[in-house]
């Protein structure tokens, strides 16, 4: 469970997360949610060192994955070493601290 919802035009198949009002394609609209499914494959990602001010982490890696049905998600990549093409396994989970609270969004763990 991901914690995600995609969208797949009912019209022309395109995959689009998040939704948007029209497909980006041919302008459809109407979709069908569907959830990422499989291994997450990571296609690029970014290393973050300046964050806000209240965030004391640095280095925070921050990737664009893509599942096997073809969904696409940004999230937060725990890997120590993260290389391109990797297997990730996708987790709804607390990100950050706001306000004493945990926030949650899309972690990204390696594959074993």
């Amino acid at each position: 469970m991901t914690g995600i919802t995609a969208y797949k035009c009912n019209k022309c198949g395109l995959v689009m997360y998040p939704k948007h009002f029209r497909c980006l394609k041919c302008k459809g609209r109407e979709f069908e949610e569907i959830e990422p499914a499989g291994d997450a494959k990571l296609l690029t990602y970014t290393v973050v060192d300046q964050l806000p001010w209240g965030m004391d982490e640095r280095g925070r890696v921050l990737g664009i994955v893509e599942f096997a049905n073809g969904v696409k998600a940004t999230g937060l990549v725990k890997a120590d070493d993260p290389k391109l093409g990797m297997k990730l396994k996708a987790e709804w989970g607390p990100v950050r601290v706001v306000g004493g609270e945990p926030a949650y969004g899309l972690t990204l763990i390696p594959k074993k």
